[in-house]
């Protein structure tokens, strides 16, 4: 059933690495997806996904104030004959790096609202040039509950990153990339209408589908069966079913409630009116 819609959506999507070094030197690498929308270097993806970017800039501030707190501590111990030291946070982000199809790529310009999970990022052209296929989006207006969906992207991979003291970069390991495509299906159940953004100037709109969408598929398209983009996979939800299932196990009743999970993409209201809005060049069927 999916076969066109895979073969269309895999030359579009593409594995997204965001690998991030902390003050104590841990390191801690995220695999999700994203999609290429046109040859002018415009990509989409989940905002979730970024986080370490508007996080690292934050920190940044602090460490340098942490800085100059240090040295003016460091004169007064000196003046004083006393000793007192600032704290550092084990946990600030010293270094990240955001890998597009496995190389680092400038990020000219981004767009993200968090509220909906979303982010809009523009590249050098030349990063895309080699991009031939551009996805096609469905025309909110047209879409119906029912409609069979598939979610892609890189599940079950472990990246684990390394970080190069002495290029100040990060590693991934040889033979990492190409990362295989994981497709799962599921059914196009309703829409998650979570009220308006803090400053009203838009609705957070979701659409359900009823099966969940699998680590390392965030960002990745929710597609029909021609592969026309119906969302992006943003984040899954639990529900209870009201009923538990039973298993004997040495010689007792072990009874576990019983959950149905569900997949949650950016509904395609949301994308138009934002590529709209940034008036980013895209195609609509």
């Amino acid at each position: 059933m999916f076969s066109k819609a895979y073969q269309t959506a895999t030359q579009f999507t593409h594995p997204l690495v965001v690998s991030t070094r902390f003050y104590d030197k841990t390191i801690e690498t995220g695999l999700g997806a994203f999609i290429i929308i046109n040859s002018d270097g415009w990509l989409l993806t989940a905002a979730h996904n970024l986080t370490t970017l508007l996080t690292h800039q934050k920190h940044a501030e602090e460490i340098n104030e942490f800085n100059l707190r240090t040295k003016q501590l460091e004169k007064d111990n000196l003046a004083n004959n006393y000793q007192t030291y600032a704290v550092p946070n084990a946990k600030w982000i010293t270094n990240f790096s955001i890998f597009f199809s496995g190389h680092p790529i400038n990020i000219l310009e981004y767009h993200i609202y968090k509220e909906n999970d979303i982010a809009l990022l523009r590249v050098d052209k030349t990063a895309v040039k080699d991009q031939k296929i551009f996805p096609t989006f469905i025309n909110p207006s047209t879409i119906t509950p029912g409609t069979s969906l598939m979610k892609l992207g890189y599940p079950f991979i472990e990246a684990k990153a390394t970080f190069n003291e002495q290029s100040n970069t990060f590693e991934l390991p040889l033979n990492f990339f190409p990362i295989p495509f994981f497709p799962i299906d599921g059914i196009y159940t309703r829409n998650i209408n979570q009220g308006k953004t803090a400053d009203q100037s838009m609705d957070i709109l979701f659409l359900e589908t009823s099966s969940p969408g699998l680590k390392g598929q965030s960002g990745g398209p929710i597609c029909d069966t021609n592969g026309t983009i119906y969302a992006i996979q943003s984040q899954n939800l639990t529900f209870p079913l009201g009923y538990k299932g039973s298993i004997i196990i040495n010689n007792q009743i072990i009874e576990e409630n019983q959950f149905l999970n569900v997949g949650i993409g950016v509904h395609p209201q949301i994308i138009v009116d934002l590529l709209n809005k940034h008036q980013i060049k895209y195609d609509m069927v």
